[in-house]
């Protein structure tokens, strides 16, 4: 007999775990990045899609390839964002730390998207953190 089936013989309520989402896996198209613009002082990526849990590290790998590359800006253009997650905000947290440490300026443009400003502003309400 599983738990399931004890829990209706007992009477009470099967576990709530039945009623969990499953996680979604990565789909192809999630997040698009392309980089903008490239010189010796200045790189601009421009990112478009959700930037989510599944999405995130994509979105770091892309921005500490391009830290690496030790410009004298990096700006990251997030106007084409749909979706913008918390998992987003500790990317642009790290990212802001590793880029401040290589001696490169991180510019964090939300442009017109809504869901980048919404998770921008929140961020700002939360405390100091330079972006």
């Amino acid at each position: 007999m599983t738990t399931h089936e004890r829990s209706r013989v007992a009477g009470t309520d099967p576990p709530l775990t039945h009623r969990l989402p499953s996680p979604r896996a990565p789909v192809e198209g999630d997040l698009r990045s392309r980089l903008r613009w490239k010189s010796p002082d200045a790189i601009v990526v421009q990112v478009g899609g959700e930037i989510d849990l599944c999405t995130a590290g994509t979105l770091e790998a892309t921005l500490a390839e391009h830290v690496r590359a030790h410009p004298g800006v990096l700006r990251v253009d997030l106007s084409e964002v749909r979706f913008f997650g918390a998992a987003g905000l500790r990317v642009l947290v790290r990212a802001h730390r590793h880029a401040e440490a290589a001696g490169v300026h991180l510019v964090v443009d939300p442009g017109r998207s809504r869901a980048a400003v919404r998770a921008l502003e929140l961020l700002d309400e939360l405390g100091p953190l330079p972006l």
